[in-house]
């Protein structure tokens, strides 16, 4: 149901953030370079379900700025949909950021959307 409501949301990045703009369909993601609001009232404990490459935007072709093992925990801060599916901006217990494919964490990642702050 997430990422079916996710989906129709669309995203813009300004100079200082994410904002929303409208509703569109996913194909207007998110570019590289961009962090997402901690707007998920998580706290840390979940794992990753396998070792992962933190990026610095939801694609895979955004550059890869850390790496995670399965013993880190993590603090989800939210969720977007990108052209390549659905990502997680969290944070890890020793203090490094990025963007996680959702297929890689637990429960599918964050379960509140980047909007939502």
């Amino acid at each position: 149901m997430r990422r079916r409501i996710a989906q129709a949301m669309a995203l813009t990045v300004t100079a200082v953030g994410l904002s929303v703009v409208g509703y569109s369909t996913p194909a207007m993601a998110l570019p590289c370079g961009v962090s997402g609001p901690d707007v998920d009232d998580s706290s840390y404990g979940k794992n990753f379900l396998r070792s992962v490459s933190l990026r610095n935007g939801p694609d895979w072709s955004c550059d890869v700025i850390g790496t995670a093992t399965t013993a880190n925990l993590v603090d989800y801060h939210c969720f977007v949909i990108g052209q390549t599916g659905t990502w997680t901006y969290l944070r890890t217990a020793t203090d490094r950021y990025g963007w996680v494919w959702d297929d890689y964490l637990q429960n599918n990642g964050s379960q509140v959307h980047c909007s939502n702050g």
